[in-house]
């Protein structure tokens, strides 16, 4: 049993984050990737997103939250251009896709060469995987997801975060901790999510 259990454990060592998109910016992370569109009605003076309806299954704190999560079969065209993934079920080596709208971020003031103010959103991201008893088989912390620097206080931000199994992992029910960081707050919040391979 203890030589099993080390197996699964070296397979999901082996994980890694793979590319999603590129980042506003121009730069390509090799990392999960924050992507907004710009308010153009936005003209007032907070540095905050505005709260709205959380979908339940996210671990918060202080207002910032995931206003929408949800497994996706593709990479996301845009903000709320996917195609949602109708099951949790997923085959050996199927790249694992998740589209988050992230909320109640803040934005840090910022200007370019020429002194042009511009606002700046940034996030950070970790993830855990476990067997569905809670015992941890591997993950990755601290993942640069990028920022967005823009002229407007963008609103509409989605990451689209894929968990590639570089290994196979074996069939079994698992679940996924995604943790994403506001950088510009220190703000965090939790998505807890229950997949099968089979």
């Amino acid at each position: 049993m203890k030589n099993k259990s080390s197996k699964i454990v070296f397979l999901f060592a082996l994980l890694f984050l793979a590319v999603m998109g590129s980042s506003l910016n121009g730069s390509n992370h090799e990392q999960a990737n924050a992507q907004g569109l710009s308010d153009t009605n936005s003209t007032g003076d907070t540095n905050s997103t505005g709260d709205t309806n959380s979908t339940g299954d996210t671990n918060s704190t202080s207002g910032f939250y995931s206003n929408k999560d949800l497994f996706v079969t593709s990479e996301p065209s845009g903000f709320g251009i996917y195609e949602e993934k109708n099951s949790t079920s997923y085959s050996p080596g199927e790249s694992i896709i998740l589209y988050i709208e992230p909320v109640g971020f803040e934005y840090n003031n910022v200007t370019d060469e020429d002194g042009t103010p511009l606002f700046s959103i940034d996030f950070g991201a970790s993830f855990l995987i476990t067997s569905s008893n809670g015992t941890i088989l591997g993950g990755k912390e601290n993942v640069p997801i990028g920022n967005i620097i823009s002229h407007n206080q963008n609103k509409e931000v989605f990451i689209p975060f894929t968990v590639t199994q570089s290994v196979p992992f074996p069939a079994g029910d698992y679940v996924i901790i995604y943790k994403i960081t506001d950088e510009n707050s220190g703000k965090t919040f939790e998505l807890n999510k229950n997949i099968t391979i089979k």
